[in-house]
């Protein structure tokens, strides 16, 4: 018997993936997300005063393993922003860059759905 296991989608530019994701580990993302617009958060009228850590998420699930990377420094905000996300697999791996409020809209949507 296969117990039923939500299906997280994420869409990129040229196609999606979709792949099993707890809600505790989407939970996790989210916040992961919410350090990373915080590291984003500007001075009003001033430039950054000095460089962020770059923001990574790492999650294993069986032979599921995902990877989300970000290094505010490089992006003007987090509208412009893309992350790095790694599926990877014993027999796989797919890195390609997602849009930061694409990210942020397709966990949004998982998490509503669960």
């Amino acid at each position: 018997m296969t117990l039923y296991s939500p299906q997280f989608v994420l869409n990129f530019a040229s196609g999606s993936a979709s792949f099993s994701l707890s809600p505790q580990a989407a939970l996790q993302l989210r916040q992961a997300l919410g350090t990373l617009l915080e590291r984003f958060q500007l001075h009003p009228g001033r430039p950054r005063q000095q460089p962020q850590p770059p923001v990574e998420f790492r999650h294993s699930a069986q032979e599921l393993n995902l990877e989300v990377f970000c290094n505010p420094n490089i992006w003007p905000g987090p509208h412009a922003a893309k992350v790095l996300v790694t599926l990877k697999t014993p027999l796989l791996r797919l890195s390609t860059e997602v849009d930061l409020s694409r990210l942020q809209e397709d966990l949004n949507q998982y998490l509503e759905s669960v």
